[in-house]
C-alpha cells in the first residue's frame, strides 16, 4: 500500500466508529483498499468496512452485500466473531430490504458461528446484539432475549463497547417481550430480564439520555407489563433532553408518555403524544411499538367521542399487522427448519423450529387460534366473494382482573374465556386470541341472524359463568362487535368490528353492537 494511505486496519476502525454511515470518501478509500489487498484477513474486514460505511445511503442491500461477501473470507482465518458480526448485519440489512428468506438463512447462520466464539469478544457482542434487534422483529422474544442477555454480559466484561446502548436495547427486547408474553411465568421471566437492564441504566448510565430518557422509559414501561400501578409515574421532565436524544428513541418515549396519559384518564393528551410516535416508530421500523400506539390510539379517541378516528386507526393496526406477520412470522419458522436440515444441525435448532411452527398458529395460554393464524385465514380469503361475518369480543374491565388479582388469575381467567368460546361456536369455527383480552369469531356463508345469537349466546354464557372459584369475588362479562360483509373486504368488516366493540364497550359493556351491514358487501 502505498505511502500516506490509510492501513486497513485504519479504515475498518473509521467505519466502526461512524454511526449509520454515508461517507463516500471513506468507501472510495476501502475500494482502493480493496483493490490491493491479498490476505484473507484484510479482505474480510474491509468488506466489513464498506459495508458500515455504506448503511446509511438509503439502499441497505449495498450493506447487506459487502457483509455478505466478508463472511467466508473471516471464516477462512479462524475469526468466527466477526464472521458472526458481518452475518448477524446481513442479515439486518436484508430483512430491510424486504429479502426475508436471504435475512433468516444469515441470521440462523450468525447463531451457528456464535456457538463456538467465546463471550468477551467485541464482535460476538456486536453479533449477540443485532440479532437480539432481527428476533424481536419476528416475535421469536426467546431467542431475542437470549441474544441481549448474551450481549450484555459480554459487554460488562469488555472495555471499548456502548453499552448503554447495549443495555436499552436488551430491556426494551424483553420488555416488550413482557408486553406480548402469552403466560404469566414467560412475562415474570421476560421483565426479570428487562428490570436488571433498567437498574444498571437508572445505576450506571453514562449521561442523563441513558438515565432519564432510556432508563426512566424503560422502568414505565415494565411497571405497565407488569399491571403494576403507574399512577406516581410522571415522564414529562424528560422532554428537556429529547435534542440530545436519536429520534427513534423520542419516538418510542412519546408512546411511552401516550400510554401512561391514557392510564391516567387523559386520552386528549394520549392522542397528541401517540401521533407525534407515530412517524419516527415507522421510520426505525419499531414494529411492535407502532402496532401498540395505533391500538392506544384507537381506544383514546374512541374515549373522546371520535369513531372515525378510532376506525381508522383500528383499520391502519390490522392491514400493517396482517403484512408484517405474514411477511416475517410465517416464513421463520419454514426457513429455519430448511437451514436445519441444510446444516445438519443440532436437535436444539429442530426444537426450535418445531415450536416455532406450533406457536405461529396456537396461543399458549387460552389454547385457542394464535394472531398469527388469523392474519393468515383473513389474507387466505383475499379472493373469496363469500358472505363473511366477524366477531369480536373483549372481557369487560379485564385490566382490573390483572391489577387485583395479579397475573395467575388473569391468564386462569383466559383459558376459561378461550373454553368458553370454543364450546359456543358451530362445528368448524374456529376461535382466535387477537391480543390481550380480545378474541375473534369469524363466519364464513352463515346467516348473519345465525351470527348475532351466537355472540348473544357467549354473551350470556361468560355472563353465567362461576368465576369465583378462580378468586373470591371475582366476576366477569364479556362486549362483542358483529360486522357483516364479503370475505374479500375482510379487513375492512373486521375494523367495523372492532369498532363495533368499542360503541357496546362505551355504551355501558356487557352487550353485542353490530356494525354498518353495508361494509364490505360490495
Amino acid at each position: 500500500m502505498s505511502s500516506g494511505f490509510p492501513s486497513a486496519s485504519a479504515l475498518v476502525e473509521r467505519a466502526r466508529a461512524t454511526p449509520f454511515g454515508n461517507d463516500p470518501e471513506l468507501v472510495g478509500l476501502i475500494d482502493r483498499a480493496l483493490s490491493a489487498a491479498r490476505e484473507p484477513r484484510e479482505l474480510g474486514h474491509l468488506y466489513l468496512a464498506r459495508a458500515l460505511a455504506n448503511q446509511g445511503n438509503g439502499d441497505p442491500s449495498i450493506s447487506a452485500a459487502a457483509a455478505r461477501a466478508a463472511i467466508p473470507h473471516l471464516l477462512a482465518v479462524g475469526d468466527a466473531g466477526s464472521a458472526a458480526y458481518a452475518s448477524a448485519i446481513a442479515a439486518v440489512w436484508l430483512d430491510q430490504a424486504r429479502e426475508a428468506a436471504a435475512a433468516i438463512d444469515c441470521a440462523v447462520d450468525a447463531l451457528m458461528m456464535l456457538a463456538d466464539v467465546e463471550l468477551a469478544a467485541i464482535d460476538a457482542v456486536r453479533a449477540s446484539l443485532a440479532m437480539c434487534g432481527f428476533f424481536s422483529r419476528l416475535s421469536a422474544f426467546d431467542l431475542a432475549i437470549g441474544m441481549g442477555e448474551r450481549a450484555f454480559d459480554g459487554a460488562l466484561e469488555l472495555e471499548g463497547v456502548p453499552i448503554d446502548s447495549v443495555a436499552f436495547t436488551v430491556g426494551y427486547v424483553a420488555a416488550e417481550g413482557g408486553h406480548v408474553a402469552a403466560s404469566d411465568e414467560a412475562r415474570t421471566g421476560r421483565l426479570a430480564t428487562a428490570r436488571r437492564a433498567v437498574d444498571w441504566l437508572l445505576d450506571h448510565g453514562t449521561n442523563e439520555v441513558s438515565r432519564v430518557i432510556s432508563g426512566g422509559g424503560l422502568d414505565a414501561e415494565i411497571r405497565l407489563a407488569a399491571g403494576d400501578d403507574v399512577s406516581g409515574l410522571h415522564l414529562d421532565d424528560a422532554t428537556s433532553l429529547y435534542d440530545d436524544a436519536a429520534p427513534d428513541l423520542v419516538a418510542w418515549h412519546h408512546l411511552v408518555r401516550g400510554t401512561l396519559a391514557a392510564r391516567h384518564g387523559d386520552p386528549a393528551s394520549a392522542v397528541e403524544l401517540l401521533i407525534a410516535a407515530e412517524p419516527g416508530l415507522r421510520a426505525s421500523g419499531d414494529y411492535h411499538c407502532l402496532v401498540r400506539a395505533l391500538q392506544e390510539r384507537a381506544a383514546a379517541r374512541a374515549e373522546l367521542g371520535d369513531p372515525a378516528g378510532a376506525y381508522a386507526d383500528a383499520v391502519e393496526r390490522s392491514e400493517f399487522t396482517r403484512r408484517w406477520q405474514l411477511d416475517h412470522a410465517t416464513q421463520f419458522a419454514a426457513q429455519i427448519a430448511r437451514r436445519v436440515d441444510l446444516t445438519k444441525s443440532t436437535s436444539q435448532w429442530r426444537s426450535t423450529a418445531e415450536q416455532l411452527a406450533h406457536d405461529a398458529d396456537w396461543d399458549a395460554t387460552t389454547g385457542v387460534r394464535s394472531r398469527r393464524w388469523f392474519d393468515d385465514f383473513l389474507d387466505r380469503l383475499s379472493h373469496d366473494d363469500r358472505p363473511l361475518s366477524i366477531l369480536v369480543l373483549d372481557l369487560d374491565r379485564f385490566k382490573s382482573v390483572n391489577d387485583t388479582y395479579g397475573h395467575a388469575v388473569a391468564d386462569a381467567v383466559l383459558r376459561r374465556a378461550g373454553t368458553v368460546l370454543s364450546e359456543e361456536v358451530p362445528t368448524g369455527t374456529e376461535v382466535a386470541r387477537f391480543g390481550g383480552d380480545e378474541f375473534v369469531i369469524v363466519f364464513c356463508d352463515a346467516e348473519r341472524s345465525d351470527v348475532e345469537q351466537v355472540a348473544e349466546a357467549i354473551r350470556w354464557r361468560v355472563a353465567a359463568t362461576e368465576w369465583g372459584d378462580l378468586a373470591e369475588g371475582l366476576d366477569l362479562t364479556i362486549s362483542g362487535g358483529i360486522a357483516h360483509g364479503r370475505a374479500n373486504r375482510a379487513l375492512d368488516v373486521f375494523a367495523v368490528a372492532d369498532s363495533a366493540l368499542l360503541e357496546a364497550k362505551r355504551t355501558g359493556r356487557n352487550g353485542i353492537a353490530v356494525g354498518d351491514d353495508a361494509v364490505g358487501a360490495g
